[in-house]
């Protein structure tokens, strides 16, 4: 089984968020992620599962409500 992976800004693109908002979540463990290589600059990686894991807690707004 193969796990997709997203940028901090493509994940921020499908739940609405600043990339800046997501790093901040990702450093307070709220949302799961990995960096591939080492250093302080090494870009976050996270799986596409991500996805669903948040929306099923809720913390995903869903702004398609009526």
């Amino acid at each position: 089984m193969s796990i997709n992976f997203l940028t901090v800004e493509e994940f921020a693109k499908r739940i609405k968020l600043h990339p800046g908002s997501v790093r901040r979540a990702i450093k307070q463990g709220k949302i799961f992620a990995t960096r591939p290589s080492t250093g302080k600059k090494a870009p976050y990686r996270i799986a596409e599962s991500e996805l669903e894991r948040l929306h099923l807690q809720g913390m995903c707004e869903n702004k398609n409500k009526e």
